[in-house]
């Protein structure tokens, strides 16, 4: 008797100290990158996208997933975080994510800050080798940008990534 309660007490120690240390591994990400635990390919919290153009854009992303291994992600929200670099920040979100095999770093994530009027082309280490931060800078600027002054979003990312694939291939 006095084994089985031990025993349960040690066994109540342990759930104990384990559930801290998860918790624990959800303060570690910083509160302003938004969560993405369904791992959808399209995260459009500034509402840029209609329903059938984020599906759309999903469809296209997980057909060259699903031929190549890389990975493709899309977010866009309303603004950053004060004094925060988009570039940065999308490097940060693409990696708490994990856009793109761990083996390969094959991941690529597209963040677009509606209020600021910015966009970054955040690559992994094993894409830049293919994808270079110039080749994302012309993208950005000669497709992304002219199509998103017209409040065309859904084409600007779309010819983007029609340009980002053909790069990538």
């Amino acid at each position: 008797m006095r084994f089985k309660f031990a025993f349960q007490i040690t066994l109540v120690f342990f759930l104990f100290l384990n559930c801290k240390e998860k918790q624990a591994d959800v303060e570690t990400i910083p509160s302003y990158i938004p969560l993405n635990a369904s791992q959808k390919r399209v995260v459009d919290l500034a509402n840029l996208f209609s329903n059938v153009e984020s599906d759309s854009l999903t469809y296209k992303i997980i057909g060259y997933e699903k031929r190549t291994t890389n990975q493709i992600a899309i977010l866009t929200i309303d603004s950053l975080p004060n004094t925060t670099n988009i570039q940065k920040f999308g490097t940060e979100v693409g990696q708490k994510w994990g856009v793109g095999t761990k083996e390969k770093n094959n991941g690529l994530l597209i963040t677009i800050s509606n209020y600021d009027r910015k966009v970054a082309i955040s690559t992994g280490s094993g894409t830049e080798q293919t994808i270079s931060d110039y080749d994302c800078k012309v993208i950005i600027d000669n497709i992304m940008i002219p199509e998103f002054k017209t409040r065309n979003y859904y084409d600007g990312v779309t010819k983007a990534l029609d340009s980002l694939i053909m790069l990538w291939d």
